[in-house]
């Protein structure tokens, strides 16, 4: 299986991490949060169109760009269908803490699997930091994007309105009992393994 191409940008006042897969002269984008300018140089520096965006969950620093970039290049939005409320309310995205972002683009709601751009992915429903937050798996490359679900040696808060400390419990024994191991893109900070995390993340050994 021929390695994926994966370009990582730190974006916005959250420091959020944005995903570029490149496919040819197509591309993916994984949680384009905020600078979409910045999105848009990259993409044209190197030639590239968007296939589809990606969304881990619907928080205002995961989704922040996704209107431009939908206005300018006319790509399908994917996201969890437990999240359709979180990307269009301002008060769940957290958006009126700061700037409201009003979410115009039209997304398609996922359930489990999605085929785009000539890839099957998998978004693994683990709740709990939202309703919909999702691994983003592409199983044949074993790579996980985790959006806000795990980081390195943390995961994703369970304090926010569409947030459940029960969820998050249950979404890390489904966690821990994922076989293979995993390069994981977090949200946020470092990448990591899988087989890391349930070595030395505290929140997977304690529970």
């Amino acid at each position: 299986m021929e390695e994926l191409k994966i370009k990582h940008m730190t974006l916005g006042q959250m420091a959020t991490n944005c995903y570029i897969i490149e496919n040819g002269n197509q591309s993916l984008i994984v949680d384009p949060g905020a600078e979409s300018e910045k999105i848009i140089q990259y993409l044209n520096e190197n030639h590239l169109n968007i296939s589809a965006i990606l969304l881990t969950h619907g928080h205002f620093d995961h989704i922040g760009a996704v209107d431009d970039l939908v206005n300018k290049y006319q790509c399908s939005v994917y996201l969890h269908e437990r999240d359709y409320n979180c990307f269009y309310d301002d008060d769940i995205n957290l958006s009126n803490y700061s700037k409201p972002l009003n979410m115009q683009a039209k997304i398609t709601l996922v359930k489990d699997f999605i085929e785009c751009a000539g890839f099957k992915i998998q978004f693994l429903n683990l709740p709990g930091h939202t309703h919909g937050s999702c691994f983003v798996i592409f199983q044949d490359h074993h790579i996980i994007f985790s959006g806000d679900v795990i980081f390195k040696g943390a995961v994703g808060r369970y304090d926010f309105p569409n947030s459940s400390l029960e969820e998050t419990i249950a979404s890390i024994e489904k966690i821990k009992g994922i076989s293979g191991n995993y390069l994981i893109y977090p949200g946020h900070g470092p990448s990591t393994t899988l087989d890391d995390e349930k070595r030395n993340n505290p929140y997977l050994n304690r529970l």
